[in-house]
């Protein structure tokens, strides 16, 4: 019998195996992004099988061995898919940005407790959701160039205030983005994600939702 751990978890995203499996990667505090094994969740009856599903904020009892890790219990913390589709959709969005940018093994807990406040701005607010996610995952990424960069010399007062708060997550005090700013911003957020990204991002060209 391997190593029994507890982590903190989001389910990003699961794939069923099997006859009654589940494959899931997890974005977990304590080790960053790892795929494990719900075994038997599908049966009718199945104790975990409701709470090892995406978007699920859960704690998790797994078993690290040889083959990998293996989820043993699943205790629900909070869950974001029972909401409005286009807060949904947000979500989908941002679970789809750690999916392409996050490294396996790699502890990083100031994302995962953004993520979690992103769940909730996703729940709370209908504009400025996804955007200022986005920035706050490059700055933790280190590939956000400073705001006072050339790379950001064409951008407003109130574009570069939009970027400080994003950054500090004072995501309740984003100020508003003309239909230009908008654009010009989400081009650029747009080239930032096209270098860093892993692999094709299926939600559409992803940067010029940003602002939407």
């Amino acid at each position: 019998m391997g190593r029994t751990r507890t982590l903190e978890s989001i389910v990003l995203k699961t794939h069923d195996v099997g006859e009654a499996d589940r494959f899931c990667i997890l974005f977990t505090k304590e080790l960053g992004k790892i795929a494990a094994r719900a075994r038997s969740v599908r049966k009718p009856g199945s104790r975990i099988g409701g709470t090892v599903l995406p978007t699920s904020h859960c704690s998790l009892q797994v078993v690290e061995g040889s083959a990998g890790f293996l989820i043993t219990d699943a205790k629900r913390i909070s869950e974001h898919y029972d909401q409005p589709l286009g807060s949904f959709l947000n979500v989908q969005q941002g679970m789809e940005l750690l999916l392409s940018v996050l490294h396996d093994e790699e502890p990083m807990p100031e994302l995962f407790d953004a993520t979690l406040a992103f769940f909730d701005l996703c729940a709370n607010s209908k504009t400025h959701t996804v955007a200022p996610f986005t920035l706050k995952l490059l700055s933790l990424l280190g590939l956000l160039p400073d705001i006072d960069a050339e790379y950001f010399a064409k951008c407003s007062d109130n574009q570069k205030d939009f970027l400080r708060k994003s950054i500090g997550q004072q995501w309740g005090d984003l100020p508003e983005l003309t239909k230009e700013e908008r654009l010009q911003f989400s081009e650029q957020c747009a080239e930032l994600l096209s270098e860093i990204c892993s692999r094709n991002l299926q939600a559409g060209a992803i940067g010029k939702k940003l602002m939407e």
